[in-house]
């Protein structure tokens, strides 16, 4: 059996997880971040619509954490138009994002295996999503939207324990990446940011795998600076914690926007695994995410210190 409560630390994870917002439609969840953020002491909290650029003291080292999820747009005759890339294999239970509405995912056989919302209840255009809270079973968390629900608890911790850094809580990430274009612009620009880490959650592969700490990623589509690379992999090791060394030859993150960005932003993606990307039933350990924590704490002040 499972239980919703979670161990110690992660206790700010389920809340952010109940939040719905799938890319488009993030402004309960930039609204519940702007408030908590405002209360972390000597924090600076900027609004652009639902970007929120938060930092502290003098950084040097910025995170990026995109807070949209996929999820499903109502079509014309009850049709779940896809927002990103959601996974079903049909029966998966759904709530609307605004307002009261519950249903499932229904298959319909076809040219495509159209998918069509069972229920009465949902007006055209309403958005919805996974209704699949988190459970917690020993050292596993289980539920929908630790991508990327995970990756910003690790951000307002960092915040709330590191003296100087940025985050950027990206929207559209899932959908468009345009959060990460608007946010390396200011990041760039008004905070002086010349470095940065993905604040994200990875794949279990035959390579990765749940259970052994976060990964250091070499690549995936895109390709980090390899001397920027170099230096995360040697503070990485200096922290003792032990970490993955990912190399994809595909996926994407809020780096691969930052990359193609006219602002000469360094990135490399740092995060932990999970199974079942993209479905009602992903899959992180704790131990992983706690690790994850810890390799951030060292890794900002260690990243702040090298020369420009």
């Amino acid at each position: 059996m499972g239980s919703k409560s979670p161990p110690a630390g992660l206790e700010l994870l389920p809340v952010l997880q109940a939040i719905p917002g799938p890319s488009g439609d993030e402004g309960g969840i930039a609204d519940f971040l702007q408030s908590h953020c405002s209360g972390i002491a000597n924090a600076s909290v900027r609004r652009h619509g639902d970007l929120l650029i938060v930092s502290r003291g003098q950084p040097r080292v910025g995170l990026f954490a995109h807070i949209d999820t996929i999820g499903f747009t109502l079509g014309p005759k009850r049709r779940l138009i896809p927002i990103g890339g959601p996974k079903t294999s049909g029966g998966e239970r759904l709530q609307i994002v605004s307002g009261e509405g519950a249903g499932r995912v229904r298959l319909v056989d076809g040219e495509e295996r159209a998918r069509r919302l069972s229920g009465r209840k949902g007006v055209l255009g309403s958005n919805w999503v996974y209704a699949a809270p988190l459970v917690f079973r020993k050292d596993q968390v289980i539920g929908a939207y630790l991508d990327n629900r995970a990756g910003v608890w690790n951000a307002i911790r960092c915040l709330e324990e590191i003296n100087d850094v940025a985050v950027a809580f990206t929207p559209g990430e899932e959908h468009s990446g345009r959060g990460a274009a608007v946010a390396a612009r200011i990041m760039h620009d008004d905070l002086g940011i010349r470095r940065a880490l993905i604040s994200d959650i990875s794949w279990h592969t035959r390579a990765i795998k749940n259970g052994k700490g976060p990964v250091v990623s070499y690549r995936d589509r895109s390709v980090p600076r390899r001397r920027y690379l170099d230096a995360v992999l040697e503070a990485a090791a200096a922290s003792g914690v032990p970490f993955q060394h990912e190399v994809e030859s595909d996926g994407g993150s809020d780096g691969s926007v930052v990359d193609r960005s006219p602002y000469p932003i360094d990135w490399v993606f740092v995060g932990a695994p999970q199974k079942q990307s993209h479905t009602p039933r992903e899959e992180c350990r704790v131990s992983d995410l706690l690790a994850m924590l810890e390799l951030y704490r060292y890794l900002v002040p260690a990243l702040s210190r090298i020369p420009d």
